[in-house]
């Protein structure tokens, strides 16, 4: 996808059309937290360093350090600003960490350096414990939750890995990719659906997974898992309507990445754009996107 002429060009155009939905975002408040409940709006952490915006740093990730350090990370409940728990909250809160602090790293003191590293590293054990492998010849969509809380959970133990030097890791993160494109249906999608199933419940979980698989492709220049985004991105563009399935841009980046699928980009980018405040979960993911793209200038 990547060799497509005007990339260049979309890169450049995308990036100047997310970079100021960034700096909209408001001060943090901890509304929905309690001694484990803990928001996945944390991870606005990595937003502000995309935006150049370091002051709240610190702050968005202390509670994270402190949890770790006291061996409370593993009891903490995932939630978002307006209490809702979803499986997938956890690793996207860690893999936000993981680049806001691949990217600062440079920047931290030393003692922050030493805090951020070492609470990082028992997050991501943590989330090894838990990563659910995908087996069989399908995943129905029944387990559409399970299979995205994966996808996100391998991404962010990917770049753990690379990190951290932790082989392990990246072999774990490799494995759970090459699993999810050799299960994927000849339609595109990645979950395999009945009549019983809600057609934008299934298309919000195969969202979240696109988006997990598109960034693993490009920053493990995984050939292999690209061709499944491709194709999964064109299942999209021919029978869903994202913007029915989700208000925030889950697999933005993987419709811009598919020259045939920016209209999806171009819907998705718009409904966010036109909030006066972005809500956290929104943040994070165009951040990420950002990131994604800026890796090809």
């Amino acid at each position: 996808m990547s060799e497509i002429p005007d990339f260049r060009s979309a890169v450049s155009d995308y990036s100047a059309a997310i970079e100021p939905i960034l700096r909209r975002s408001t001060l943090f408040v901890p509304a929905m937290e309690s001694t484990f409940a803990v928001q996945v709006e944390r991870g606005e952490v990595l937003p502000e360093v995309m935006a150049r915006n370091a002051a709240k740093r610190d702050n968005l990730v202390e509670r994270l350090i402190v949890l770790a350090l006291g061996g409370r990370h593993h009891e903490a409940v995932i939630v978002d600003q307006s209490g809702h728990q979803r499986s997938v909250y956890r690793p996207l809160l860690v893999y936000a960490w993981l680049l806001a602090f691949k990217l600062e790293y440079e920047k931290l003191s030393r003692e922050t350096f030493g805090r951020w590293e070492e609470a990082l590293r028992i997050w991501c054990d943590g989330l090894e414990a838990t990563l659910a492998r995908v087996g069989g010849d399908s995943i129905p969509a029944s387990a559409g939750a399970q299979a995205a809380e994966s996808a996100w959970t391998a991404l962010a133990l990917h770049v753990a890995g690379r990190l951290f030097i932790r082989d392990a890791w990246t072999d774990l993160a490799s494995d759970m990719f090459g699993r999810l494109a050799r299960v994927q249906r000849p339609a595109g999608t990645f979950l395999e659906a009945s009549g019983s199933d809600n057609p934008e419940v299934a298309w919000y979980h195969e969202l979240q997974i696109l988006n997990a698989a598109a960034s693993y492709a490009v920053q493990a220049e995984d050939r292999t898992v690209a061709a499944a985004v491709q194709r999964a991105t064109a299942f999209h563009v021919a029978e869903t309507q994202p913007d029915h399935a989700s208000a925030q841009p889950w697999g933005l980046f993987a419709f811009i990445w598919n020259a045939e699928a920016r209209s999806l980009a171009d819907q998705v980018l718009h409904a966010v754009s036109m909030q006066s405040e972005p809500d956290g979960v929104s943040l994070i993911l165009l951040a990420e996107s950002l990131y994604c793209l800026r890796l090809f200038l």
